[in-house]
């Protein structure tokens, strides 16, 4: 086998691997972008608001890896702020921000370990969104 052709095999190896790491990512950002929003329009100031964003994430139909696994360690948070995220909120009034990070996301690698690279790589996303986006500054 000549060099050239060695060299071809190479980054063509290469090229799967870092395309199947910017689909994955891509797939990961678009789950966290839809849940978030989702989230966020379930939220009104209540316990109950906070229970259907979390329900609404969960029932989302979103998988990755081209469609072959389910996204898991999904973390759902809400703020009143936008600033101060928290899992559990104690109190609901105000809530109107819902940020979801997916970050257990590793794709294995296949010809990148070849050369030294990883067995996996991670592709984490996170998204946030508002129940009311729009806020008049008067």
């Amino acid at each position: 086998m000549s060099a050239a052709m060695l060299l071809m095999l190479a980054v063509l190896g290469l090229a799967f691997d870092f395309g199947r790491i910017y689909i994955a990512r891509n797939e990961a950002q678009v789950f966290t972008d839809a849940a978030a929003m989702s989230a966020a329009s379930k939220l009104d100031g209540t316990e109950s608001g906070v229970v259907k964003a979390r329900e609404s994430v969960a029932r989302l139909p979103m998988h990755w890896n081209l469609g072959t696994q389910s996204f898991t360690g999904v973390a759902v948070e809400f703020s009143a702020d936008g600033q101060r995220w928290e899992l559990s909120p104690s109190q609901f009034a105000g809530l109107s921000y819902a940020r979801v990070t997916a970050s257990d996301n590793k794709i294995g690698i296949t010809f990148l370990q070849a050369v030294g690279g990883p067995k996996s790589f991670t592709v984490p996303a996170r998204s946030a969104a508002s129940s009311n986006p729009v806020r008049l500054i008067q």
